[in-house]
């Protein structure tokens, strides 16, 4: 399964909600990376997701796909981790929630973020998709009337090891 990984620029965000967040996003990282699927990430220096897939490489991780906006001349990319695996091209920032959602079958949201709730949105639109929220890594449910257009599950890290077992 190819799997999104999304959650705050700065992992600071997360440790406000749950002060063990760093052991919980290393026990993900490692089911993940023992379960073979590959990663998918937009890492911002700092972040969840590239906090994420250190520790995924770390437990022996199968493939990290990074969507970059290689094309962008509007904001640039000098914020972005760019030594990871592989590049996947989005051509500017405005394509890479679209991108993301054409190149996963899933996303895991590691906490919210502006960013990570643009790309839950495109799930809507874009090569529709489960979206597993970890709930130790957030502080409520998104409001009912955005859940009926999307399939959120609203679960803990031991749930989502059964799911992608």
């Amino acid at each position: 399964m190819k799997i999104g990984i999304i959650g705050p620029s700065k992992i600071e965000y997360v440790e406000q909600i749950n002060r063990n967040s760093k052991e919980l996003i290393n026990e993900v990282a490692e089911f993940i990376a023992k379960s073979k699927n590959p990663i998918f990430i937009t890492p911002d220096k700092g972040s969840v997701s590239e906090y994420f897939a250190k520790k995924y490489i770390e437990f022996n991780g199968k493939k990290v796909f990074e969507i970059i906006p290689l094309d962008d001349k509007e904001f640039g990319l000098s914020w972005v981790n760019l030594n990871f695996w592989e590049h996947i091209n989005c051509g500017t920032w405005r394509n890479q929630p679209e991108k993301l959602n054409e190149e996963t079958e899933a996303l895991i949201c590691l906490g919210y973020s502006v960013g990570g709730l643009i790309e839950i949105a495109y799930t809507k639109w874009f090569n529709k998709k489960p979206v597993y929220i970890i709930k130790e890594l957030i502080s409520s449910k998104l409001p009912e009337e955005i859940n009926k257009s999307l399939d959120l599950k609203y679960i803990s890290v031991s749930e989502l090891k059964e799911i992608l077992k």
